[in-house]
């Protein structure tokens, strides 16, 4: 039997199954795109973590650890403002300071005084680096005990034993020890040398070694 209709619903049937198929294959074409997208965003993410730790790791390994050193110090040149004549500027200075932590100092020393006497020094320093961009650079601060100061500050005159000046920048504690103070500027050439130019009474430039 004939049926006009029936050609229109089998070809309204096909119509609309092909596109419920192609529909479903549209939409599966959507998640498979969208999938690799998300795993694509979780990969970049896991790299950009694993390369800011590798960052970190970087730069804690890169960062310096102070550990505790043992220099030796040597002056270099030394000269007084004035009275040259009178003052010895041979100082001859030679001893060790031992650093056990970072920019901080505990020296001893030997050195000719500006009466030209043997003495010994006891001191403490402490290094200022107030500029980050240039920390080679540095202040330094320091106290110190000195033994050999036989005339307590003064000098004589070797004839009559009249006093000619007396130091102002040291203080006599009794004895032949004194109380001194000095300030300084110093610049690290290297990690195992260093120069500097400190004020005690007296311009001193002495070098530093690291031993270890």
């Amino acid at each position: 039997m004939f049926v006009p209709g029936g050609i229109k619903i089998k070809f309204y049937t096909k119509l609309l199954t092909t596109l419920f198929v192609l529909g479903n294959l549209a939409f599966a074409k959507e998640i498979v795109d969208i999938a690799p997208l998300e795993l694509k965003s979780e990969v970049a993410i896991e790299e950009t973590i694993t390369t800011n730790d590798a960052t970190i790791v970087e730069f804690q390994s890169n960062e310096k650890v102070f550990k505790p050193e043992l220099r030796l110090i040597g002056s270099i040149y030394t000269t007084h403002t004035n009275d040259n004549d009178i003052y010895n500027n041979d100082t001859n200075l030679i001893g060790f300071e031992y650093r056990p932590i970072e920019d901080f100092g505990i020296s001893f020393g030997y050195f000719k005084n500006s009466f030209d006497n043997d003495s010994y020094v006891l001191a403490a320093g402490k290094y200022l680096r107030p500029f980050k961009s240039l920390n080679d650079f540095y202040l330094s601060l320091g106290v110190g005990v000195v033994k050999g100061y036989e005339k307590e500050n003064y000098i004589y005159d070797n004839e009559t034993g009249e006093v000619i000046k007396k130091s102002k920048f040291n203080t006599n504690i009794g004895g032949d020890y004194i109380i001194g103070a000095n300030v300084g500027v110093g610049y690290d050439i290297t990690d195992y040398l260093s120069f500097n130019v400190s004020y005690v009474g007296a311009f001193i430039s002495t070098i530093s070694l690291k031993l270890y």
